[in-house]
């Protein structure tokens, strides 16, 4: 069967007659440390007739609108009826009339990170088991979760404030003890979500990584658009009051009912929360939220004045009243816009907002006056039209005692694949992509490398002795220092810039002397004088040349002007660069409180050990570049390799050249064709 690209529907697209079929290998280039590579890719030609014009939907047709060329196009390459490249993807790059379309086709690892392209962390949607109210209660459970399984932890932390000493009182929402999210949940999260499962071994420092929160995350735009209010009054609810009759004090609830469009008015889409009968708005969960009304009344005042004043009433509970406006005296109609705005109100699940008015007569013997209200028309005095009536009520972003706590609402923004890259390149692994079992294999390469010398293949006698074998002396891309590092953090300590960086050194000196090949996409975090980890959400405002920073016997920072007596600190807030730390075993013991309750906690503390590059990490997992960067060479011989032994091959597996002495990574296959006799491959000297 000849050669063809197979599309997810099943329809068979031809290649051209003198299109070869040739597959690179390449799961992990040594040479670009920052990247991950598709693994297995190939670039073909597709046949220039009707049913390929008509499957790509005439793209080659200017008038045509198709989106076809700027998407992924599922689909599996095959050969002779060989799967080359299974469950693969093909990206139409362009076409050539009487030539075709060309194509690159790349499978292994890039189909999964087509599945979770342009997608965020805070996209994901945890358990619901895992979500709670930040409660004392809650906090008191979760400070006493071990496990990534528990999903996340209410940890200590000093936040610049100073942290809490062992038997400390905390108290929950004023010391912002906020829950931290195991890595491990993430990435499990991630996988579900993708349609791909995963595979290790990763190492066991993985599964106590956390992600701090640095700042508790507000109610995002999503959440806050869907029960914002902007209500009207409709028709039907008109009130009058002749004014030669005598009355008192009137009181409405104003008959906001009416969400019309064409006013600019709209109803929250989250159900449960407006209701136009008893023109309440309802908060489903705490939530600080800002609301305001306004409504025109006429009030007619032959004798004496007429007053109106609107208010917001929670149930029975009066809330706030708006300024008091009065019409003239002896005036007849006037019309007036009493109006109230309530700011930052905090309310609780289930309690509702409502605006009554109270209409009453000014200043006079005699109280006859009266009203025209609710009328749901458009005012105008002296040519200027009023203010539309109105009702509105907007939840804040700000996140109350109470609030309800979600996961993903607690992750940094950061994207999915960014975040998986990040994890990629702190333990050095090399990704692979079962496409048949959907399965993503994860293995850090220096271990595996190390552990696969004994066993590696001697490829000497694969070499064809008839094609070229250059040697490269020098490694491209690569510096005398090349370094990893932890994105900087200006709220960080002063001195602490280069905590956590690390390098690994190339012995060639005509290359360039330094570069970054990997900066983590979180901040290196230091111990503070309190002993636990500094994520500096509050900074001390120093003031004056008058003013120092001492330390109290307990060493929290305090004010101090010189000579006198010691002030109260003032603090500012800032938001740090996310954070990654490790969960140890050591626990403090603090009693928290929220002024209501209190109970004895004793979470697990964590640190920044284990994470730094010139210590633990590169020595741990980067075994296999040091030895690379020893001794540098690059050898580029033609090697027999048969179909089986391609689609077979890992680079986790060294192989060993007798004629050199030496062991080799084999960093790429190229463009390997059954009917070569052999194919170029680019080997990396490897010198432990």
């Amino acid at each position: 069967m000849a050669a063809a690209l197979v599309l997810a529907d099943g329809r068979r697209l031809p290649l051209t007659a003198e299109q070869r079929v040739g597959v690179t290998v390449q799961a992990n280039n040594l040479l670009k440390v920052n990247s991950v590579q598709s693994d297995y890719s190939s670039t073909l030609n597709l046949a220039d007739t009707p049913e390929v014009r008509a499957a790509l939907e005439q793209a080659q047709h200017g008038p045509a609108l198709t989106e076809l060329p700027y998407q992924l196009l599922p689909c599996t390459l095959e050969s002779n009826s060989l799967e080359v490249l299974p469950n693969a993807v093909a990206i139409v790059e362009q076409h050539e009339t009487g030539k075709g379309f060309e194509a690159q086709v790349v499978g292994g690892n890039e189909p999964f990170y087509a599945a979770i392209e342009g997608k965020k962390l805070q996209e994901l949607t945890f358990p619901e088991s895992t979500e709670h109210d930040w409660l004392h209660a809650q906090a008191v459970t979760g400070a006493g979760h071990t496990s990534w399984k528990q999903g996340y932890v209410y940890d200590l932390y000093d936040r610049g404030k100073g942290g809490p000493a062992e038997g400390d009182k905390v108290h929950l929402f004023t010391d912002d003890v906020f829950p931290s999210v195991y890595v491990r949940a993430v990435w499990e999260q991630l996988f579900a979500e993708s349609g791909y499962r995963w595979a290790g071994p990763l190492p066991e420092l993985f599964d106590r990584l956390l992600l701090p929160t640095t700042v508790m995350a507000g109610y995002g735009e999503a959440f806050r658009k869907a029960r914002k209010l902007r209500a009207g009054i409709g028709p039907g609810n008109a009130q009058y009051g002749n004014a030669y009759e005598g009355r008192e004090e009137i009181i409405f609830t104003v008959p906001y009912d009416s969400v019309d469009a064409k006013y600019g008015y709209a109803a929250p889409t989250a159900k449960g929360i407006y209701n136009p009968v008893t023109r309440t708005w309802k908060a489903l969960e705490p939530c600080y939220v800002n609301a305001s009304a306004l409504t025109n009344v006429i009030l007619d005042s032959p004798y004496g004045s007429g007053r109106a004043q609107l208010f917001f009433y929670m149930g029975s509970k009066e809330l706030a009243g708006g300024t008091l406006t009065e019409s003239k005296k002896g005036a007849g109609h006037t019309t007036v816009s009493p109006s109230v705005n309530l700011n930052r109100f905090l309310l609780q699940a289930g309690e509702e907002l409502h605006v009554r008015i109270k209409l009453s007569p000014g200043e006079g013997v005699l109280a006859k006056w009266g009203f025209e209200a609710f009328n749901g028309v458009v005012y105008a005095v002296n040519g200027n039209v009023l203010t539309l009536d109105h009702f509105t009520v907007e939840v804040l972003p700000d996140f109350p005692p109470g609030g309800r706590v979600r996961l993903q609402d607690l992750l940094p923004d950061l994207s999915q694949q960014d975040f998986v890259k990040a994890i990629i390149g702190l333990f050095g692994l090399t990704q692979q992509t079962d496409p048949y079992t959907r399965t993503v294999h994860f293995t850090p390469t220096g271990p595996a490398l190390v552990a696969g010398l004994s066993r590696a293949p001697d490829w000497q006698p694969r070499i064809d002795a008839d094609e070229p074998a250059p040697r490269l002396f020098h490694l491209p891309g690569v510096a005398q220092q090349n370094w990893f590092r932890w994105k900087k953090d200006e709220t960080n300590l002063d001195g602490s810039s280069e905590l956590g960086n690390g390098f690994l050194a190339c012995n060639d000196t005509t290359l360039e002397r330094t570069q970054d090949v990997l900066t983590l996409p979180w901040a290196a975090t230091v111990v503070s004088e309190s002993g636990l980890l500094l994520l500096p959400t509050y900074k001390v405002r120093e003031g004056e040349v008058s003013v120092e920073i001492v330390y109290d016997e307990k060493r929290r920072p305090f004010f101090r002007r010189r000579g006198t007596a010691v002030v109260t600190p003032v603090y500012d807030k800032q938001t740090p660069t996310p954070r990654l730390v490790v969960q140890t075993n050591q626990t403090r013991t603090v009693t928290l409180e929220d002024g209501q309750a209190s109970a004895v906690i004793r979470p697990r503390i964590t640190t920044f050990a284990g994470l730094d590059f010139a210590a633990d990490l590169l020595p741990s997992y980067y075994q296999h570049l040091r030895a690379v960067y020893a001794r540098p060479l690059i050898l580029k011989p033609s090697v027999r390799l048969s179909a089986q032994q391609v689609m077979d091959f890992s680079q986790l597996q060294p192989v060993w050249l007798e004629t050199e002495g030496s062991y080799f990574y084999c960093n790429k296959i190229d463009n390997w064709e059954e009917a070569d006799a052999s194919t170029p491959v680019e080997l990396l000297r490897l010198t432990f």
